[in-house]
């Protein structure tokens, strides 16, 4: 159909409006100050509103000029089958990396999510931990620096720069040696922790606009792989796909990890580049069927990685669930935080006693005594845990000792009903009975 002559028209007048913007967002402040009014008046438009346009006009052109050479993806020119290309991304992790079992499947789904996370509600960070220094974050966080959309790989960030350059940018952003700066940081954590749900994405900021503070909302809706010596703060960890790394055995073989782009990388981001377009509209329609011993969040992570599993076929499915239960599952160990882990204890004291209460002294030195369980070194002394300390884990979950009786003596301690009603809640698979099942942990939930 042709178009009209007023069609015509009017794409002129709005390529000729769209040239005086980028002009004005082009003079430094002062200069575009001298000319706002007048060319708000040419352009027929509101000073705010033209405020807003050459702001904008000025995101797009620094955005132009910070694009990364990996960043320029020609799709490839063929269908690319799912899980061809979960085979080619994992063989580059096998090739360079000594990864735990099922943690390759979970990186090469977590890839291809980041080229997708739009088609979901729920975006889970990728994690990758360990309990020192040499163990192969960093190599893991190159290796998806090549095979993710718009990746920047940084050893460092501030809380401001995480909203804003994600608004600028929507990029695939990896945060190496966390443990560097994020214990403490509560502005931090908390703008990560936003970006984990597509609704609460966003920040809320003050920005100075012509000279006047005006509240700004900023995106932090943006796939993200954080690497860190130690665990991530509870409240990181359960938005995460938790993949806990160690040192190369010796004597295991593994490739020079390439810190530089290549052919197959570049290979592997055109296939999942055309893989993305043709199948985003399907995994926005997908409702996997996710593993019951999954708890609410652990299963929310976990959706978008099963959708493309389930998109893959053939072994994918068993595979990816199987790593869903192994990293993210109630017997995973690290999956709760330390007062559940209490909460257990304390339920198997119940169950070996056979009492409906107990007295706090008698509860705090059977958890004491179990050796192989963190409260016998607990907290920064390293000391045996104190009644106080119990106390406080306790408290969140309503359960506070009281007045209890047992036979002809009264004390301070805990009733049987309070652990039932928390662990059908918090921990609904356990089974006090069967203690042994549980990995032996430390304080910080992981075991050797």
């Amino acid at each position: 159909v042709e178009p009209t002559n007023a069609e015509l028209d009017q794409a002129i007048q709005d390529r000729e409006d769209d040239a005086k913007i980028t002009e004005l967002a082009g003079l430094s402040e002062v200069a575009y100050q001298k000319r706002r009014a007048e060319a708000a008046t040419e352009l027929g438009l509101r000073m705010p509103v033209l405020d807003g346009a050459v702001r904008k006009k000025r995101s797009q052109v620094k955005a132009a000029d910070t694009i990364l050479p990996h960043w320029k993806v020609e799709p490839w020119p063929d269908e690319v089958d799912t899980a061809a290309l979960l085979k080619g991304i994992v063989g580059v992790f096998k090739r360079y990396i000594i990864l735990p079992k099922h943690a390759v499947e979970a990186i090469a789904l977590w890839t291809l999510h980041a080229w997708t996370f739009d088609a979901g509600d729920i975006s889970p960070f990728l994690a990758l931990t360990s309990p020192t220094r040499r163990c192969g974050k960093t190599s893991g966080l190159v290796l998806l620096c090549w095979l993710t959309p718009k990746s920047v790989l940084a050893g460092n960030i501030s809380a401001t720069a995480i909203f804003r350059y994600v608004e600028q940018t929507r990029p695939t952003l990896l945060i190496d040696e966390a443990d560097s700066f994020l214990e403490g940081n509560e502005e931090m954590r908390g703008i990560l922790n936003s970006g984990h749900t597509k609704a609460a994405a966003y920040v809320i900021r003050n920005v100075e606009i012509s000279g006047e503070h005006q509240p700004q909302r900023f995106s932090t809706w943006a796939p993200k792989a954080i690497a860190t010596i130690g665990n991530l703060p509870t409240t990181l960890e359960d938005r995460s796909v938790v993949v806990k790394m160690q040192r190369k055995p010796k004597g295991a073989r593994v490739a020079r990890c390439r810190r530089h782009d290549c052919v197959e990388f570049e290979n592997l981001r055109r296939q999942a580049h055309r893989w993305a377009t043709g199948n985003v509209a399907h995994l926005k329609a997908a409702a996997p069927v996710l593993p019951e011993a999954l708890n609410d969040r652990a299963a929310d992570n976990w959706e978008p990685l099963l959708a493309i599993a389930d998109l893959a076929g053939g072994d994918w499915p068993k595979r990816a669930r199987e790593a869903a239960l192994a990293l993210s599952g109630d017997e995973a160990a690290g999956e709760d935080d330390l007062a559940i882990e209490l909460i257990k204890d304390i339920s198997v004291i119940f169950h070996k006693v056979g009492k409906e209460a107990i007295f706090t002294k008698d509860v705090i030195s059977r958890l004491v005594a179990a050796e192989e369980r963190p409260w016998a070194v607990y907290g920064r002394a390293g000391k045996p845990i104190l009644d106080r300390q119990v106390a406080r884990l306790l408290r969140p979950f309503s359960i506070v000792s009281g007045n209890v009786r047992i036979g002809d003596d009264q004390a301070k301690g805990y009733e049987r009903v309070w652990f039932e009603r928390a662990r059908e809640r918090y921990a609904p698979h356990f089974d006090p009975s069967q203690p042994s099942q549980r990995p032996k942990a430390d304080e910080t939930g992981t075991s050797g």
